[in-house]
């Protein structure tokens, strides 16, 4: 890494940890390095390195979490814009877009899933089905998502996560958007449940089936109420 010289040290500076970012130097959501371990390295002042980190903020690159610090939010200009298209998408787009992402994964996670991951993934599914008997919406989308995150963690492709953590805006909203915990009943849970088995006997198949049936459903329903609202 070389060290910024004059000129604008904040573009330069900026122009450095964009390229560290870009290169993947640290993973999505991991802290970057403390501020004297940057002022260091790219020779710069404090003052200076805060203002980059604040340009790489407000431009989706890196963003500041209570309690944790700066961590890495995307790795390129391609993340923030499918981020930003993603907020634009209705409903149903986001929905087919988790569906043939999530599908490929579960197939994946299917052959090459660890016990560990698998542990994790039961201890999810759990606390998923917790959430939802006790009526906490905020615990039981974020438990939703976070299952889902480790099946895709579990497919061994790493493309596959950042993708997901590109759209993670929007499948938030998109849960919230159709979430009735009155309504989340056994089949539901059944589905989930049948994913997480088809996980652990390693079948691709069947963990395809799955989030077809769960995310296709889905689809089906806002697309039927869709048509029945513009008759």
């Amino acid at each position: 890494m070389e060290k910024v010289q004059s000129k604008t040290l904040t573009e330069q500076a900026l122009n450095q940890l964009e390229q560290l970012l870009e290169r993947g130097e640290w993973q999505i959501g991991e802290k970057i390095p403390p501020e004297p371990v940057l002022m260091e390295t790219l020779g710069i002042s404090r003052n200076t390195l805060r203002e980059a980190i604040r340009s790489l903020v407000h431009a989706g690159y890196l963003e500041t979490r209570q309690g944790i610090g700066t961590t890495v939010k995307s790795h390129s200009g391609l993340d923030r814009a499918l981020r930003k298209r993603m907020r634009a998408g209705d409903l149903v787009e986001v929905l087919e877009l988790r569906l043939a992402l999530e599908r490929e994964a579960a197939e994946k996670a299917a052959l090459r899933r660890t016990d560990v991951q698998l542990q994790e993934m039961r201890s999810l599914l759990a606390s998923w089905k917790e959430a939802a008997e006790q009526g906490e919406s905020g615990s039981f989308v974020r438990q939703d998502i976070a299952f889902h995150q480790s099946v895709i963690r579990a497919s061994g492709n790493a493309m596959f996560m950042e993708m997901y953590d590109s759209i993670i805006d929007s499948v938030h909203q998109s849960i919230y958007n159709l979430i009735d915990l009155n309504e989340v009943n056994q089949k539901d849970i059944r589905m989930h449940t049948e994913l997480l088995s088809a996980i652990e006997a390693q079948n691709p198949l069947k963990a395809s089936e799955c989030v077809k049936k769960y995310l296709g459903a889905l689809i089906d329903q806002i697309n039927a109420s869709e048509h029945n609202r513009k008759k």
